[in-house]
């Protein structure tokens, strides 16, 4: 395991894990994670709570949420980008903006993010950042001052640029208070700064784009790029999301 010190006394560190598979190289233990799966399951946490939801439940495999279904909870999920079948809610944000999901509890499968939020057990806090709520997460980060990691869902293991971006612009955005002292996370910073004014455009090359809007979800990847400055930070309480009080 690589793992990044810093000597007592001196600023908290900053890191970007780019993908699942590199996770096993960070201590995470008594650190902040900040889990980002832009398209879609981290907005779609984000504006979920935002609009009412009360809990998130994040499970990693199907059969989990299924029986969760059996006892009667409500159940999101897919993979691979289609909903799945027999379960209420798909992954898109737009699903948990009406009334007839506030204060209700929705056990939530992905094919990435989900994943991701479980392999985070163990460390201090665990919270889960969207271009929709970036200001409040920043300003959570902040605050806390403590080593945080920004950890990339990507896809299937592999990098995705919208998640890198994200990354890299919590990690300009906190460059005056953060050390950074690796190059994933100083290119993430250098690859947003380069982007930033044209993120979509840029962001449609992207494989993921492509993979992704073949579906016909192009109005949720527009909807996640965008800064809708949801003043909610989601963080998982040891079960699933609520809003941070």
């Amino acid at each position: 395991m690589s793992i990044i010190k810093r000597p007592l006394d001196s600023d908290p560190v900053i890191e970007v894990c780019l993908t699942p598979a590199l996770w096993y190289q960070f201590d995470y233990a008594e650190k902040n994670v900040v889990v980002i799966d832009i398209i879609r399951a981290t907005s779609t946490i984000t504006a979920a709570l935002y609009h009412g939801v009360e809990k998130m439940i994040p499970v990693e495999t199907v059969q989990e949420a299924e029986a969760y279904l059996a006892k009667g909870y409500l159940v999101a999920g897919e993979r691979d980008g289609y909903k799945i079948e027999h379960f209420q809610f798909g992954n898109s944000p737009y699903e948990f903006m009406g009334d007839d999901v506030k204060g209700k509890t929705i056990i939530h499968t992905t094919t990435n993010g989900t994943r991701c939020v479980l392999m985070s057990k163990g460390a201090r806090n665990i919270v889960a950042g969207s271009f929709l709520n970036i200001e409040a997460v920043v300003d959570w980060i902040r605050e806390e001052n403590r080593d945080t990691i920004l950890f990339c869902a990507g896809w299937k293991d592999h990098y995705n640029m919208e998640d890198a971006l994200y990354a890299g612009s919590v990690v300009r955005a906190l460059s005056d208070q953060f050390q950074i002292l690796d190059d994933a996370t100083l290119s993430t910073k250098m690859m947003y700064r380069y982007i930033r004014a044209n993120m979509l455009r840029s962001v449609k090359q992207a494989q993921h784009f492509k993979r992704l809007a073949k579906l016909g979800i192009e109005k949720d990847i527009k909807f996640c790029m965008g800064n809708h400055k949801y003043d909610v930070v989601p963080v998982y309480d040891g079960e699933g999301f609520v809003r941070m009080k």
